[in-house]
């Protein structure tokens, strides 16, 4: 008869550990949805960075294009800040070549909570004699 009046109700001990597990659940999908939204949001700014980066290269093939003077007497850098990007067009002349070439580099730098990220990319631009 003892056994059976245990197993009416539950203990003070049962209700914190199960309380316990449930706020342990809750913790980690509440973490799992922060660390998701924080990577959707770090693969965002990376890919308008790439897309202000690929900008920045063809804004230089179009000054090559449209006043080829002023494009081959470009060196060193230009910086701009778009929103909360930072993007450095560097115009670098390759010399001992039969052709001219202009190296260009476009860096696109932007800091979030995990730090500072770039993006960048390279190219070279030839004038044919």
């Amino acid at each position: 008869m003892r056994f059976l009046r245990l197993n009416e109700g539950q203990s003070v001990i049962e209700v914190v550990v199960a309380l316990s597990l449930v706020a342990i659940v809750i913790l980690a999908l509440v973490r799992v949805t922060i660390s998701s939204i924080q990577n959707s949001s770090f693969a965002r700014d990376q890919q308008i960075a790439t897309q202000y980066a690929q900008e920045g290269i063809e804004n230089a093939r179009r000054l090559k294009e449209q006043n080829e003077i002023e494009f081959w007497g470009k060196s060193g850098s230009e910086e701009e800040t778009i929103n909360k990007f930072e993007r450095t067009i560097t115009y670098t002349p390759v010399t001992g070549e039969e052709n001219q070439k202009m190296e260009i580099q476009v860096v696109v730098t932007w800091e979030n909570t995990k730090g500072t990220h770039q993006s960048d990319l390279s190219t070279y631009l030839t004038r044919w004699k």
